[in-house]
């Protein structure tokens, strides 16, 4: 739906399909016309870009890059900052419209866990890192 501050909510803009279990990550356009949304937990990641004013659909596909960990758009609005998570470490990508992508940043830690972005300043010349990481531990305790 749209939103105004003195109007409160506007029209609804755009619906998509969802299965109930299924996760999504999204992301708005600096311009606010275009919504990124792609399933995270996929082996290949696929971005489906929704204008919200009419136009056709379009999806670039993040070949070779499994499992969706974050998405944001770059300040421009010509990419899109993509985390991708696997059993070898976490990697942030820029992924331009035409699907062309460009690593980043790369840690190969243990504990890296499915949550990882990146966000633009609006002048487009800072990049602030996000994630989240686990730790676990088991315990054997004995003759208690």
């Amino acid at each position: 739906c749209s939103s105004d501050l003195l109007r409160g909510r506007g029209k609804l803009l755009r619906t998509i399909e969802k299965e109930a279990k299924e996760d999504l990550g999204a992301a708005l356009s600096p311009d606010g016309s275009i919504i990124a949304v792609s399933r995270r937990d996929e082996p290949e990641i696929h971005i489906r870009l929704l204008p919200l004013a009419g136009g056709s659909d379009r999806e670039i596909v993040v070949k070779s890059w499994p499992n969706l960990a974050g998405l944001d758009w770059s300040a421009d609005g010509k990419g899109l900052y993509v985390g991708s998570t696997s059993f070898q470490g976490a990697t942030l990508l820029h992924v331009d419209l035409k699907g062309t992508v460009q690593v980043l940043w790369r840690s190969t830690e243990a504990g890296v866990s499915r949550f990882l972005g990146g966000i633009a300043s609006p002048d487009g010349r800072y990049l602030a890192l996000w994630g989240a990481t686990h730790n676990s531990s088991a315990w054997m305790v004995e003759g208690f």
